[in-house]
């Protein structure tokens, strides 16, 4: 992916967002006078992010944000994604702090809400039925979409092509948006998305949600290419570091925070937070 910086630069406000990537940003922009530290977190993030004080918070996908911070885009105090792996070349140490799941949201409101229900493969592959996903090139929800959907089809649940082209894309920052408004029937979300825009959501078989250690030799199966490098499915595991002693403060009460975590929707293992090297 050719991620330039006219793609990648995208309007600011006190809370934005933005198209393209999308964007959203709660607390306002720093000045360089501005004392105020700043925190550049996955897209998934932002509902818990932003009830964590001491930090101006910038959404994206994970990927961009990655991308945001080697350009010299951003110059963050403190960076959450969705996937550890992503820090690689932005920090050596990271804090894993929570899981997720992936599963398929949907309007409650929605003419096809019993059969994606009932049925959630065969309905997600319906022209009449508006699903929503992310894009895989920039955030981890989008290649993880595409992986699920690829372990799915080895195991005779679907098609995947035909799934995914049937899938309209969107940012993650809008996608649950989007959904509640009722412009999509269903979407492809982490289980944390669900709950805190109290969506109903269909679980996903394990072995291909994401979710379980024990899967997770059956998750390596599936891959996406990056470009700059291959991503091979494993569980699901959040990370944040500091990258300035300014946003330490700030990312030790985001990844400590058990109760605000597990209240979002996002899954809190009792040996985490946990820190770790890089390689």
């Amino acid at each position: 992916m050719d991620l330039t910086r006219r793609n990648l630069l995208v309007g600011l406000g006190g809370t934005a967002v933005a198209g393209g990537l999308g964007a959203a940003v709660y607390g306002g922009v720093t000045s360089d006078a501005d004392e105020t530290p700043s925190a550049l977190v996955a897209g998934s993030l932002l509902g818990v992010a932003s009830q964590v004080p001491g930090a101006t918070v910038e959404a994206h996908g994970s990927v961009a944000v990655r991308q945001f911070i080697r350009n010299g885009l951003r110059d963050p105090d403190a960076v959450a994604l969705a996937d550890p792996r992503l820090f690689e070349g932005i920090a050596e140490r990271v804090t894993t702090f929570a899981t997720n799941a992936l599963v398929l949201a949907y309007n409650a409101d929605s003419e096809h809400a019993d059969g994606i229900r009932d049925d959630w493969a065969s309905a997600v592959q319906r022209p009449a039925v508006a699903v929503g996903r992310t894009d895989p090139a920039v955030d981890p929800l989008g290649y993880r979409t595409v992986m699920a959907l690829e372990l799915a089809a080895r195991e005779g649940l679907l098609d995947a092509d035909r799934t995914l082209d049937n899938a309209r894309i969107l940012p993650e920052t809008d996608l649950a948006n989007v959904l509640e408004r009722g412009s999509l029937d269903a979407a492809f979300v982490y289980r944390n998305m669900a709950v805190e825009r109290d969506l109903p959501a269909v679980s996903l078989p394990d072995r291909i949600d994401f979710s379980s250690p024990a899967a997770a030799e059956s998750y390596a199966r599936a891959s996406y290419d990056l470009g700059e490098r291959t991503v091979r499915g494993q569980p699901i595991r959040y990370a944040a570091t500091a990258l300035t002693d300014a946003g330490q403060p700030w990312v030790d009460q985001l990844t400590g925070g058990h109760d605000r975590l597990r209240t979002a929707g996002f899954g809190v293992p009792a040996s985490y937070p946990k820190r770790r090297a890089l390689g």
